[in-house]
């Protein structure tokens, strides 16, 4: 008798386990999701005269254990690439932030944390070029639709934030 109540208590709490569907946790990563997947490109402000127009593809990726964004950025001039940024996205629990940190082609390493603010994604930056010089940079993501955004960067100009470029990104 005992074998069989043991055994009808034991079938039953494998089927209510059965029962109970997992959730699935929300990924810190998800405010930069939407942008993962497809080419961006993004015309940049007109050069010099005479001067091939240029943009900046950006590409963006779930690294192999989902736990980061990848991102690689070229500059494209006419039929000439050449490669920009590489660079991660991740979770820093510690801070309660999305963490980044990229390379350039020039060797500048740019780390920083981001923030929410009223569906804008804020990137506050530091830039350390190869000779060791910091520059703060902040940087403000806007998402336009499912296949657009907007790029804002500012740089630091007599203890204030001015802006130096903006550049609107579509999905191709």
């Amino acid at each position: 008798m005992k074998k069989i109540l043991l055994l009808c208590s034991l079938l039953l709490t494998l089927a209510h386990a059965a029962e109970e569907k997992p959730t699935k946790p929300v990924s810190p990563l998800a405010p930069l999701a939407s942008l993962v997947g497809g080419l961006w490109v993004g015309p940049l402000p007109p050069g010099p005269a005479g001067s091939a127009p240029m943009v900046i593809e950006l590409r963006f990726e779930w690294s192999e254990n989902k736990q980061a964004i990848r991102f690689d950025s070229s500059f494209v001039a006419g039929d000439k690439k050449r490669p920009y940024t590489s660079g991660l996205y991740g979770w820093n629990a510690a801070k309660g932030k999305i963490a980044i940190f990229y390379v350039d082609s020039g060797g500048s390493l740019t780390e920083g944390d981001i923030t929410l603010e009223d569906s804008v994604l804020v990137n506050e930056l530091l830039s350390t070029d190869s000779a060791g010089k910091v520059m703060p940079i902040r940087v403000r993501l806007t998402k336009i639709g499912d296949n657009a955004f907007t790029n804002e960067i500012y740089l630091q100009k007599d203890g204030a934030w001015a802006p130096f470029v903006m550049v609107r990104y579509e999905r191709q």
